[in-house]
């Protein structure tokens, strides 16, 4: 197939996404909207729009009349845009058929709730796509809501390459072998960003560390947004925690990425919205028990004390409690860690959702419909 893809070029969910259809033996092009901070991902025909035409404020509308221009060229068997905002609205205003868009998360949960503006033109892409797919429940009730056609509206997490996202068998001497203290660990997994609520996560390791000394933590920094982190780092400092906690950039591929994780015996992820996350299916894939905001998307995946524990978004406190809880508490560590393998085993197999990817897309180039697929969920 010829496909056409709009999304974010920076985005290793992006990446991963092209790569699985170029590796398929599929022609992509890749459309980008923001400035390309890495390489692009090999083997697709790569459009950076940023590039080929700034404009501030009016850049959307120069970029729709780009993006019709090469949809008309193309002619791709599909056009799909990953996100509804931004590569949404340039997909939407291709007026191209079959249209396919991905809701990601905060473009439903936080966009489309800022303003009236923004709700109109979330209605409007999800008005105009032929099909919706949405990386969780929550979210498709959401486009539904905001005017989604309800029979054409599907559940589709990414899922989780467990080839590579899988326990070790020896963390300690995983830890040594990254240049980590071979002691109890805590991730945090999510950038330092304000919606991830990095100071509350600074704090509630600030008060682990005075009362579980041998703790260490991991805090991974990539796309961090820099006057937090400086805060962040700030706070642990000040907290005298500051040997305790190692600091994690870029990671090179998806290989390191796991290997972070599988070192860790506890990750934390408290945002105050969230889709499907694939770093928290990820680090529970490798064996980390996870420490969740209290959201209904995480409900999908977690029971409350059997595949992770839940916490009040922003509350270092009650992170700081949840994490103390698990320290002390090898047999529930360790029962996290058993359902959460089980979950993943069962429901995020990369594979399974790739080729499924692959049949919407086959079903829409066909001029039909796709029928989403009865999803299995957690008993309570």
């Amino acid at each position: 197939m010829r496909l056409c893809i709009i999304s974010n070029p920076n985005s290793i969910h992006t990446h991963r996404w092209v790569e699985y259809f170029v590796g398929r033996g599929h022609e992509v092009t890749l459309i980008g909207d923001l400035p390309l901070r890495r390489a692009a991902p090999a083997g697709v025909r790569y459009i950076d729009l940023p590039a080929e035409q700034q404009g501030g404020k009016l850049r959307y509308a120069a970029w729709t009349r780009t993006v019709r221009r090469i949809v008309r060229d193309l002619q791709p068997d599909v056009l799909h845009a990953h996100y509804i905002a931004s590569t949404g609205w340039l997909g939407a205003g291709a007026g191209y058929r079959p249209f396919l868009v991905t809701a990601w998360g905060s473009d439903l949960l936080v966009n489309a709730q800022r303003s009236r503006v923004q709700r109109q033109l979330a209605r409007w892409v999800l008005r105009r796509a032929d099909y919706v797919t949405c990386v969780s429940q929550n979210l498709a009730d959401v486009a539904r809501q905001l005017g989604a056609v309800p029979d054409r509206i599907e559940v589709a997490p990414w899922g989780v390459d467990t080839d590579v996202f899988c326990p070790v068998g020896d963390r300690d001497a995983l830890r040594r072998a990254l240049g980590l203290e071979a002691a109890l660990t805590v991730m945090s997994i999510r950038s330092v960003k304000p919606v991830y609520n990095p100071l509350a996560i600074a704090d509630a390791f600030g008060l682990v560390a005075q009362q579980a000394p041998a703790v260490r933590f991991i805090v991974r920094t990539h796309n961090s947004d820099a006057e937090l982190l400086a805060q962040f780092r700030q706070r642990i400092d000040a907290a005298g925690a500051s040997g305790a906690v190692s600091y994690t950039g870029d990671l090179s591929d998806d290989r390191a990425i796991a290997e972070g994780y599988a070192a860790a015996d506890i990750a934390v992820s408290v945002p105050s919205s969230d889709g499907t996350p694939s770093s928290v299916l990820e680090a529970m894939a490798c064996g980390a028990a996870p420490i969740l905001s209290d959201l209904p998307s995480l409900h999908e995946w977690v029971r409350d004390g059997q595949e992770g524990l839940f916490v009040p978004a922003g509350d270092g406190g009650a992170l700081a409690a949840a994490i103390l809880r698990l320290v002390s508490d090898d047999g529930l560590r360790e029962r996290l860690r058993a359902n959460s393998l089980t979950v993943i085993a069962d429901r995020a197999d990369r594979v399974k959702r790739m080729r499924r990817a692959e049949e919407i897309y086959e079903t829409l180039a066909a001029g039909r419909t796709p029928h989403p697929p009865q999803e299995v969920t957690l008993s309570p």
